[in-house]
């Protein structure tokens, strides 16, 4: 009887001290969300907290103060907060080695613009801007189109992405008036930027938004077989008041300055274009840096208003420009360091040269393109490879 006492003494020691192993002592973490935009609802935040050791995943929302609360073991986590809404986020933070230790503890997480966190956004992936003829005389105007490219591994959105065009050109040599404020600075004479509530032009890894100069039909009556049909274009650059028509099925972008009062991008490519993000509202930034400078067009004899863009703004640019012509270069190296050029020196363009990123494969089999900062690398020239968006 006594040694059957004994045997379930011990059981159920056993029991308990296995009971004791099992319960893992749980830390109370508060996160607080914070910013220093100006956000007056947190409820839309996700937090993703990951214990470093296993792997194990929680995942909770904040409230509409910023603050959550979660019960989790003692250890070393990753946390990534951020305001996904169907797949993409506009604003992002993460912490990495994060040790819990203790019954309690509170984490301020500050989080900001998605785009300031990641090393690679959104580069000038297809340029066509020197054009093409169908037969003597009959030139292709108007239906030129440039795309812009998400290289990073998750959906992006362009809205408030802004671009340019040089102010000085490759093409003409007229003094260091524009090129003196290299290499901090680039001067461009026109400025426009996407629309958008933050929320309205998403694009997908790998995947380009299509922006036309006249968002049209260009071969609509058949007569024009090397023509363009960009009526399935995303955006339209369309001025008041300049040479083409305004299609009411393709949102305009906006025109914030040009020189020229239209959209003007040289058929040589002596004008590279340029893409870039502000800091401040469009208003201030062009109050700030508007700058009196003779124009290229005029071989320098009049003076007209350009705006100067910090190249500390500039996420991607491309040195274009024509081989025959090519006197100086117009971007700095920190932006570009060599350039593509065309090969076309009658006139300068319609002879359908046709600038693309390099495709690449990537280590997972992806198919990309290649961006290293360095036009003649990063570029090819396709000439007919000029490609049609007509309306889905």
């Amino acid at each position: 009887m006594k040694k059957a006492i004994h045997i379930l003494l011990f059981a159920l020691l056993l029991v308990s001290c296995s009971s004791d192993d099992n319960n893992e002592v749980l830390s109370q973490l508060t996160i607080k969300i914070t910013s220093d935009e100006t956000i007056k609802d947190y409820s839309i935040f996700q937090i993703s907290i990951t214990e470093s050791r296993t792997g194990t995943k929680s995942t909770g929302k904040s409230n509409a103060s910023g603050t959550s609360v979660f019960e989790l073991p003692m250890g070393t986590y990753e946390i990534t907060v951020e305001d996904l809404i169907d797949g993409a986020s506009i604003m992002y933070a993460s912490v990495e080695n994060y040790t819990l230790s203790g019954s309690q503890a509170t984490l301020s997480i500050k989080v900001e613009p998605l785009m300031n966190t990641l090393e690679k956004t959104f580069v000038l992936d297809e340029l066509y801007f020197n054009g093409a003829k169908n037969g003597s005389w009959n030139y292709t105007y108007y239906e030129q189109y440039f795309t812009i490219r998400n290289i990073s591994d998750r959906a992006l959105y362009a809205d408030g992405l802004s671009f340019g065009v040089a102010g000085d050109y490759n093409a003409l040599e007229i003094g260091d008036d524009m090129s003196k404020y290299l290499p901090d600075n680039v001067i461009i004479s026109q400025f426009y930027t996407i629309p958008g509530d933050g929320r309205t032009y998403k694009i997908e890894p790998n995947k380009s938004l299509v922006i036309a100069f006249s968002a049209i039909n260009h071969n609509e009556s058949g007569s024009k077989p090397k023509s363009l049909d960009l009526s399935g274009a995303d955006l339209e650059i369309y001025v008041e008041g300049g040479m083409t028509a305004d299609n009411p099925d393709v949102p305009n972008v906006i025109v914030n300055y040009s020189v020229f009062q239209a959209f003007h991008w040289q058929y040589s490519g002596a004008a590279p274009m340029i893409l870039f993000r502000l800091e401040e509202d469009a208003a201030t930034f062009l109050e700030n840096n508007k700058v009196n400078l003779p124009n290229p067009a005029s071989m320098g004899i009049m003076n007209q208003d350009f705006v100067k863009l910090p190249t500390k703004y500039i996420i991607d640019a491309v040195e274009t420009g024509c081989a025959d012509e090519f006197y100086g270069k117009v971007l700095p190296l920190i932006v570009d360091r060599s350039s593509i050029r065309i090969n076309d020196a009658f006139y300068g363009g319609f002879n359908e040269q046709f600038v693309q990123r390099t495709p690449i494969i990537d280590d997972k089999g992806n198919n990309i393109v290649q961006d290293t900062n360095d036009s003649a690398k990063d570029f090819i020239l396709n000439i007919g490879g000029q490609k049609s968006y007509p309306k889905k």
